[in-house]
């Protein structure tokens, strides 16, 4: 069983879900969804929507003009070693990512943000650019696959690769053994609000007083309506 609901701290407020409170480890797994004043507001006008879906899923809704925002907060396990692994751990993430994606309502912006413990690679961009960008850094692993098939299946843009930025503003995590830093914390949105995300890259001072070896993934939203046009149309 995990832990999980809402609390406030300050002007914030945090909708959390994670590893059960009688079974911590210095790994445990978390994740959280943190609102500032006007976005609790946002939250509070679509009757508080929340869902914990398990300790690496919990999902909030916003009420936002012209459209209304879904926000999966998820945090994913690491890349499998075998198959065993990959059917105990990444399998069943990616069916409950996809159980929660399929009751979002069709008419809201989606955005899946997160540690992905997922690698793509610019050949990904030659296949299919309207998944990936073209400003990938990493040779792909088994959880990108996945983390692939996924936004394809879905319709969903890997907002990141999208954006160029130096390394340092492109890279989240740096592997404690071989010292190489790696894209491994994504924005996904859906494909009809692409142009809604402006930019997308990682700051590396804002995450040292938090605990984590993951630095800050910044993600700058405008709406255009030019995608509710669209939306509408369709």
């Amino acid at each position: 069983m995990y832990d999980c609901g809402t609390t406030t701290v300050n002007d914030y407020t945090l909708i959390y879900s994670g590893h059960s409170s009688s079974d911590k480890t210095r790994s445990a797994h978390g994740v959280a969804v943190c609102l500032n004043k006007q976005a609790t507001t946002a939250w509070k006008n679509l009757g508080s929507t929340w869902e914990a879906v398990n300790e690496r899923i919990v999902m909030v809704r916003l009420a936002c003009k012209p459209i209304n925002v879904s926000v999966i907060a998820v945090y994913a396990p690491i890349n499998p070693k075998n198959q065993q692994m990959a059917s105990t751990t990444s399998d069943p993430f990616y069916a409950d990512l996809q159980t929660t994606l399929d009751k979002v309502p069709k008419s809201d912006m989606v955005l899946i943000i997160g540690d992905f413990n997922a690698r793509i690679s610019v050949q990904q961009h030659t296949t299919s650019r309207n998944v990936v960008g073209p400003h990938a850094v990493d040779t792909i692993n088994e959880n990108g696959e996945r983390l692939f098939d996924f936004c394809s299946l879905n319709n969903l843009v890997i907002s990141n690769t999208f954006f160029q930025h130096k390394p340092i503003h492109q890279k989240s995590w740096m592997h404690p053994g071989s010292k190489t830093w790696h894209m491994l914390d994504y924005a996904l949105v859906n494909k009809q609000f692409r142009s809604s995300i402006e930019d997308v890259r990682v700051h590396r001072t804002a995450a040292g007083a938090i605990g984590t070896d993951h630095h800050l993934l910044r993600i700058k939203l405008k709406f255009h309506l030019r995608s509710r046009r669209k939306l509408i149309k369709a």
